[in-house]
């Protein structure tokens, strides 16, 4: 469940981050690069439930760090990328909890901190990649969604002439996906956001609306806005830059 991507003499920063449908950019692709200075490892929930099923966030939060304590140095920082927001909080609040109670350094790049409409908005650009067509459902739940994409990707499918065989077989391997997708959308709408155990930071593009979780203080983080377009963001030097002087300022 902890992949190492990069060697490094300086204790490990933690990725919480995952590939999404409607981009392939990833905070991966951002700082796991060799110059690191941080021994990195990456956690992908989407992936982690499309093996092993359903979990909660405060589940797979313990999951990880027993894991992160078997490296034998605490962490530097725990990053997390947009929805993954609630699960790095959550993940850094556990490992504050075990050991000497040492709380590592929580960054959130664009956090999204979700809501059941969010979800349908990500259910409808998801339909639209489809080529769908009619309502989505009125009660949003995962069966509701899986029965939904079940239905739109079989349709695009056999439109396409792809044989009646094939389509049983790519739509079972496409489900999974979506249920691992928005089964941690879900478990993280049920989630309740964690408290900071110590101010966390934000980076956000300068264009962007993200910001603090509903009900923070100005004392519980502070936000950085680097003026790189949103959909440049994960590709940035200079926002990798800024991440690393953010972790190195700890």
């Amino acid at each position: 469940m902890l992949e190492k991507l990069v060697e490094g003499d300086l204790p490990p920063v933690i990725l919480v981050d995952f590939a999404m449908f409607s981009t392939a950019d990833t905070m991966t692709g951002l700082m796991g690069v060799p110059e690191s200075r941080w021994e990195t490892y990456r956690i992908d929930a989407v992936q982690d439930l499309e093996i092993h099923g359903s979990l909660t966030i405060a589940r797979l939060a313990d999951l990880y760090a027993k894991e992160i304590e078997g490296l034998g140095s605490r962490p530097a920082a725990v990053l997390g990328y947009c929805s993954a927001a609630t699960l790095a909080l959550a993940l850094a609040k556990r490992l504050a909890s075990g050991g000497d109670g040492h709380a590592p350094d929580v960054v959130l790049v664009e956090p999204t901190w979700l809501t059941v409409t969010m979800i349908g908005q990500e259910l409808d650009a998801l339909r639209a990649t489809l080529g769908a067509t009619g309502d989505r459902p009125v009660e949003l739940t995962l069966d509701t969604v899986l029965a939904t994409l079940t239905g739109d990707l079989t349709t695009k499918l056999a439109a396409d002439g792809m044989p009646e065989a094939e389509i049983e077989t790519c739509v079972t391997m496409l489900t999974q996906r979506y249920e691992a997708w928005f089964g941690f959308l879900f478990a993280t709408v049920d989630a309740a956001v964690p408290a900071p155990e110590a101010p966390v930071s934000l980076v956000v593009s300068g264009a962007s609306d993200r910001g603090p979780a509903p009900g923070w203080t100005a004392a519980q983080c502070s936000s950085l806005r680097v003026d790189v377009p949103p959909g440049e963001f994960l590709r940035s030097p200079v926002v990798r830059q800024k991440i690393f002087d953010l972790i190195d300022r700890a």
